[in-house]
């Protein structure tokens, strides 16, 4: 520092000396120096067009500034950080933030006095990606209501909410992220920092619309969120965009904006089933009427979207009353609940003969027919509830989706079948269907040399599984049971020659 101090032609050099020891110390040790050493001598050697010095000095600074307390780094270097943050050079800028950011995620007790909050805002304006990137990020870990509660900043936010989309939307990813917070949202209302969100939702531009939508999702999970979103018509301006007609989705734009919308009301479902149910039933239409159509990368997202909804006991539950038919216009004899309703649509996609997809229509039909370790108090209410909507599937879907699965030589395939298999093991009438087919037990014995590791410990847990289970003896037999624990896990981690008898042998 002192050579700095006093040597103006060597300080490339320099630098790299003092880069060379700060790398040899632990963590402890760099702690000490950097408390000792005066940043400011270090920030002043950006002061330059020699690239190569930037390049050390930012080295330099990136071993440096990390490591101090938010405190002492914001109040002690605030006019030094906050000179680098204009300086022309792009990547000094982007260095600075990041490393903020890393004194910030420890810790952002930080002072907001003085200028350097307001010029980390204006970084939002700039061209330059990673450094618009890296100051939302550093903004992020700011006290959300002590910085909105700072009328510079405010002023700052709401002129930047007036210029281009870009930055409209740079800002509404700060103010969305802060807005988790009750008492920051309600600063962020009051100050009207949220008009444009509805125009943003509505805007011609479908990128604009997919962006604002996919920083809205985590928002609408929060309880106070969805209410102030519903409030001021976020949700229901997001519900109008939702299509369920094919004739809409030919539109390029209807078809990319559609994903993107439908994922957020699934979220949302899996929160507030009731709710989406009762006042935005459109949702499942499209979740069903998805599932019939001939393009495999949208009936991907409805799967996807069953999948993540029927992780949720809870919201399996809270769907599981008689009005499907009326909501998705399912023409069927009688009443059914949205999961029997999907899980029908489901197995035609699983038995079918389209690859691609059957493995996610499988691991659906799973999740749908999954217990729940905890979930209820009943464990007989949970297993009435899947074997109803087990039984909405048609053509023997034992032999027809799970055999046939486990016995291609696709690893996906495999997997998805063996899962179900699994699901079905955990369950009195799921052995019940496994006993008509003696031969997936086989599949299950047979010590494969082709199986992947994902297979073989499936293959394990389903014989661990019905081995323990309170019902099998009784349902499976114990002539069968007694094959399987000898000759069961003997093929699942040795290499010894098959048994002549197999479970099919002794069904016959």
């Amino acid at each position: 520092m002192h050579k700095l101090s006093i040597d103006n032609t060597n300080v490339v050099d320099i630098l790299i000396d003092c880069n060379i020891y700060l790398s040899k110390l632990n963590r402890s040790q760099l702690l000490k120096t950097a408390n000792l050493i005066d940043l400011d001598l270090i920030f002043e050697c950006l002061n330059t067009t020699d690239q190569k010095q930037i390049d050390i000095t930012c080295l330099l600074l990136q071993k440096l500034l990390p490591i101090l307390a938010s405190k002492h780094a914001f109040n002690k270097f605030s006019v030094s950080i906050e000179r680098s943050l204009k300086h022309p050079n792009e990547t000094v800028k982007a260095t600075i933030l990041s490393e903020l950011e890393k004194i910030l995620i420890i810790n952002n007790d930080v002072d907001l006095q003085g200028d350097l909050p307001c010029t980390i805002v204006d970084c939002l304006t700039s061209t330059n990606i990673t450094v618009s990137y890296n100051a939302v990020k550093c903004l992020k870990h700011f006290p959300s209501v002590e910085t909105l509660s700072t009328p510079l900043i405010v002023t700052k936010l709401q002129s930047l909410l007036a210029m281009d989309s870009k930055i409209r939307t740079r800002v509404h990813d700060l103010l969305i992220h802060w807005a988790r917070s009750v008492d920051a949202l309600a600063l962020i209302s009051s100050k009207g920092l949220f008009s444009n969100l509805v125009k943003d939702i509505t805007y011609p531009d479908v990128m604009m619309q997919m962006v604002t939508l996919q920083m809205l999702i985590p928002l609408s999970t929060i309880e106070h969120g969805f209410d102030y979103l519903n409030s001021i018509g976020i949700i229901s301006g997001i519900y109008r965009l939702l299509s369920s007609s094919p004739n809409e989705l030919n539109d390029p734009s209807a078809a990319v904006l559609n994903p993107i919308v439908l994922e957020f009301f699934i979220k949302i479902t899996q929160i507030n089933p009731h709710l989406i149910l009762t006042n935005y039933p459109k949702v499942f239409v499209v979740l069903y009427e998805v599932l019939k159509e001939e393009d495999s990368s949208l009936i991907g997202v409805s799967l996807n979207s069953i999948t993540y909804l029927a992780s949720s006991w809870d919201c399996k539950m809270a769907l599981d009353i008689p009005t499907a038919s009326m909501t998705c216009g399912y023409e069927g004899d009688e009443e059914l609940d949205i999961w029997s309703v999907l899980i029908i649509e489901l197995s035609r996609i699983a038995s079918g003969t389209k690859t691609e997809i059957k493995p996610g229509a499988i691991q659906a039909i799973t999740k749908i027919i999954q217990l729940e370790d905890g979930e209820l108090s009943s464990r007989n209410d949970m297993i009435t509830r899947t074997q109803k909507w087990y039984k909405q599937m048609k053509n023997n879907p034992i032999k027809s989706i799970v055999h046939a699965s486990c016995a291609l030589p696709f690893l996906d395939l495999q997997q998805a079948g063996f899962e179900m298999l699994l699901a079905l093991a955990e369950q009195p009438w799921g052995q019940e269907e496994i006993k008509k087919c003696p031969a997936l037990l086989d599949l299950v014995l047979e010590n494969c040399p082709a199986d992947s590791t994902v297979i073989r410990d499936l293959k394990k847990l389903i014989i661990k599984t019905l081995l323990e289970s309170d019902t099998s003896k009784e349902i499976l037999g114990e002539d069968i049971l007694l094959l399987i624990k000898n000759d069961g896990f003997i093929k699942s981690n040795t290499s010894s020659s098959k048994s002549g008898i197999t479970v099919e042998d002794m069904a016959i």
